[in-house]
């Protein structure tokens, strides 16, 4: 081999990287360009094709809106992210969303889970007096009473009533329904998550502990509550008439959550609200537009949480091409 043919093959291998690199830019240059003239030109550019110009990859959008300034939350915490099964979550705003901090009444969801998987829920279930006495309830249940379990999830999830999470955890006992709480937390995979009761009060001593989680942790339970369509669909109502086990009815609910109605958007979410705490707010969202997919959000040691938690949503849709 002479030395000019030897100088032509050590060049056309240094330069693949090059090529290589060239092609990967120009693949994202076109899709980003055909993206533009959708936005800008949607009539025209659908009138002019039947079917996709090119097979534009997903992880594209949502696309950053950069007139849209950004925004100051003033919560301890907080996070929205978008996903989609199959894609990579999409983190849209954070703030100290790895911070553990108290989370309140948003442990009722994991109390429901562990409910939901554990117990038969035609299981008839007293209201003991113990269940009564817990701190910071807004539930109507009464000593004696007796529920199904199916139906002491609604008081649980959409009164928030400490009564009821009392109520499941005395079935099994208080300690073991806390580390089934725990276990379960482990298996949806919220490493920087504990649980001392299934309420989510704040203890009566500091040497007892506090239920605490961070925004990301949530995050992932609330993709997790999406395989669990009687949890999602309690979440949703703004109301419900309780019944007890002999079919008289009991009370109606009211959910605590006063987002519910308000924007059509919202799946479900669960409130939270302890002096330690400050307001917490978890929402499950459908993506904005005819997007598949959902945001979640959170909302973590707020004075205003669904204020804010309304003023991160409205971002959202904006801060966002869709």
């Amino acid at each position: 081999m002479n030395f000019n043919l030897k100088i032509f093959f050590i060049a056309f291998i240094l330069s693949l990287p090059f090529w290589w690199g060239l092609n990967i830019f120009q693949k994202n240059l076109e899709n980003f360009l055909v993206l533009q003239e959708l936005e800008q030109y949607p009539k025209i550019i659908t009138a002019q094709v039947s079917k996709p110009i090119l097979n534009l990859d997903k992880s594209l959008k949502p696309l950053r809106n950069w007139s849209v300034d950004e925004i100051k939350i003033n919560a301890k915490s907080a996070i929205s992210i978008f996903f989609l099964e199959g894609e990579k979550d999409q983190i849209l705003f954070k703030k100290n969303s790895d911070s553990k901090l108290p989370i309140a009444s948003i442990t009722k969801l994991v109390s429901a889970s562990v409910v939901s998987e554990n117990y038969d829920l035609n299981l008839p279930i007293t209201i003991s007096e113990e269940a009564v006495a817990q701190d910071s309830d807004s539930g109507q249940l009464k000593t004696g009473e007796v529920f199904q379990a199916k139906e002491l999830l609604y008081p649980l999830l959409i009164e928030s009533s400490n009564d009821a999470a009392y109520a499941f955890a005395e079935v099994i006992g208080a300690q073991n329904f806390v580390d089934l709480m725990n276990l379960e937390a482990k298996k949806i995979g919220m490493e920087n998550t504990h649980f001392v009761n299934s309420s989510g009060i704040d203890p009566i001593t500091k040497n007892i502990g506090i239920n605490y989680s961070t925004a990301e942790d949530l995050t992932k339970l609330a993709k997790y509550l999406l395989q669990k369509p009687k949890i999602l669909q309690i979440l949703s109502q703004k109301e419900y008439d309780l019944y007890s086990i002999d079919g008289l009815s009991h009370h109606k609910l009211s959910s605590t959550n006063e987002l519910l109605g308000k924007n059509h958007q919202i799946i479900g979410g669960k409130t939270g609200w302890t002096p330690q705490a400050q307001g917490c707010l978890l929402l499950i969202l459908k993506a904005p537009g005819q997007n598949q997919g959902y945001l979640v959000n959170i909302i973590l040691g707020s004075e205003d949480r669904f204020g804010e938690m309304e003023k991160l949503t409205d971002w959202i849709n904006t801060a966002y091409k869709w």
